[in-house]
């Protein structure tokens, strides 16, 4: 009987390493990197173009970046996790009866398949309406591009025929025109 355990030990570990080998259990099979990987780009898109249009195909929003590197987090397929790092976005948020909202920063990055899009890096948001340029320039600014909306807790600071405003923190809803100062608020106004 001694003489048969070590080579049922031997044939029991080989068919338990065959069953791992074929279908390893998911404790095996990381699907987060760990702190020592580097995330690789699942794809990298040069001087990408993404244009959204509305229900009845209005031309709603146009998005683009010198370079965007796109990572999956999940092997088996896409998650909300998702992200892609933007090179030069420039995002244009078109309205129905006004001019169009450009914004502009060097760097970015696009969460919830673009639903919400962080910028920072000299970020510039201006609208002309009539030959007046109204201009905001911030460090850092959070935009809903299906809602028209951004907002930044840094500092800002609004330019617009012969006025600045400089603040803390803004929630812009551009779709309605609405700015909202959020704290610190000065103000100077040159008369014409």
């Amino acid at each position: 009987m001694r003489n048969w355990l070590p080579p049922l030990a031997i044939i029991g570990l080989t068919l338990m390493f065959l069953l791992l080998w074929e279908s390893p259990p998911d404790a095996f099979r990381s699907q987060q990197p760990n702190d020592n990987q580097a995330l690789v780009p699942n794809n990298i898109l040069i001087n990408n173009v993404n244009r959204r249009f509305n229900a009845e195909g209005r031309l709603v929003s146009m998005f683009t970046a010198s370079e965007t590197r796109y990572f999956q987090i999940s092997r088996r397929g896409p998650t909300s996790s998702d992200y892609a790092e933007l090179s030069k976005p420039e995002l244009t948020l078109f309205g129905e009866d006004a001019p169009p909202w450009h914004i502009v920063a060097e760097e970015g990055k696009a969460e919830d398949q673009g639903d919400r899009i962080l910028l920072w890096g000299k970020v510039r948001i201006w609208q002309t309406d009539q030959d007046k340029l109204s201009e905001f320039t911030t460090p850092f600014l959070i935009v809903e591009p299906e809602r028209q909306y951004a907002e930044t807790d840094k500092p800002v600071m609004i330019t617009s025929a012969g006025s600045t405003t400089q603040a803390v923190g803004m929630k812009a809803y551009l779709k309605e025109d609405r700015i909202q100062l959020l704290s610190r608020v000065r103000g100077t106004h040159e008369p014409h």
